[in-house]
């Protein structure tokens, strides 16, 4: 009966959750608040990456239905901590793009302000750093090593090593300059991925509306729509496999598919979610965005979706803080353990895909495009 109550509590803590983080965007809920735990949505809030989404969503319910006051105190102090982190981190990224278009480099952003500007409020959506692709002007130049080198000259650390980005540490904001946008070494169908995503981004720097790509008052560039959307599939994908998705990647795609929606060339990106193997991971994504933006309800959710939302309730199982040997130690552990995964939503087996890990690492330790 004891663990009856307790499975009860905690799926009632995971509507509440729900109910604020719908509102927070926007959506209508029929479900109502009462009798709240409120510590354990906020450290649900937490877990999943969406405090300040969260907290809109409880700033639209009526007072009656809200935390007590010292306890709303302390989430509208969070909020106001996850509004300034996004100041300094906008700032830091703002003054590299700047020095960086002085050297005759574009930046362009993956993922963050891209998903963040289709939030109702950018700046409650919380990042730990920023991802970018650097391209030079002229189309000729190394931009990746000479932006390396400029940001380490103007006094800052530059960390260079792993074979798919370099690290910038900035004031208040951690960058990954990428060389390569998927971790594509030993997979042949990534690697084909890999290609498009930088000939498209290559074909921008001659786009006639390139100015409309800049984001207002700042040196940084939205990549291409596609290489946008192919970019969030992919790296949502990785963390499924790998590590476990949260509501907060589910909710990027969600807002982005939004904001987007006629903007996106479905019938390609379509075909290049065929092409690159994405389609049963997609179909379920992109039903449980439809879920958390409540266009449908869990009776519509197929047996293959409710796998990947239990999923979603899941802790994450992390291993990109680990590095070396036991970073790669804990990738295969958690490769075999996602077997399940690889059964029901990839196109390989577990077994392949362990085998491009040990091949990445053995065969091709610094990876090139062919």
């Amino acid at each position: 009966m004891e663990k009856v109550l307790k499975v009860q509590d905690r799926d009632k803590s995971r509507q509440d959750f729900l109910t604020l983080l719908r509102s927070g965007i926007g959506c209508k809920t029929a479900y109502s608040l009462a009798n709240v735990d409120w510590e354990r949505v906020k450290v649900l809030a937490m877990m999943q990456v969406l405090f300040s989404v969260v907290a809109d969503g409880l700033g639209r319910m009526p007072l009656e239905a809200r935390p007590p006051k010292m306890e709303l105190f302390q989430w509208i102090a969070m909020v106001f901590q996850d509004e300034n982190r996004f100041d300094i981190q906008h700032g830091s990224a703002m003054k590299m793009a700047e020095l960086l278009h002085e050297n005759g480099i574009r930046t362009y952003v993956l993922k963050g302000e891209v998903v963040s500007e289709c939030y109702p409020n950018p700046k409650h959506r919380y990042s730990a750093d920023c991802d970018c692709f650097l391209l030079s002007e002229d189309g000729k130049e190394d931009a990746w090593n000479r932006g390396n080198v400029i940001v380490k000259e103007a006094g800052f650390e530059v960390s260079v090593g792993f074979y798919k980005n370099s690290t910038f540490h900035l004031p208040g904001l951690m960058v990954e300059n990428h060389v390569f946008l998927t971790p594509f070494r030993g997979n042949k169908v990534l690697n084909r991925l890999e290609k498009l995503l930088q000939k498209l981004l290559r074909e921008d720097l001659d786009s006639s509306d390139i100015e409309s790509r800049r984001f207002e008052g700042t040196w940084l560039y939205r990549p291409p729509m596609m290489v946008s959307a192919l970019f969030l599939i992919e790296h949502a994908y990785s963390h499924f496999l790998h590590e476990g998705l949260t509501w907060r990647h589910i909710l990027d795609w969600a807002m982005f598919r939004r904001k987007h929606q006629y903007d996106i060339d479905w019938k390609e990106l379509n075909a290049r979610i065929d092409e690159f193997g994405f389609r049963k991971f997609y179909d379920s994504y992109e039903r449980l965005s439809q879920y958390l933006l409540g266009e449908i309800t869990e009776i519509d959710l197929s047996e293959r979706d409710k796998m990947m939302l239990a999923d979603v309730w899941e802790d994450l199982d992390l291993h990109e803080t680990v590095q070396g040997a036991k970073g790669k130690l804990a990738l295969v552990g958690n490769t075999i353990r996602a077997r399940w995964k690889y059964r029901h939503f990839a196109e390989i087996s577990m077994i392949h895909a362990l085998w491009i890990q040990v091949k990445g690492v053995l065969l091709n330790r610094h990876p090139k495009l062919d």
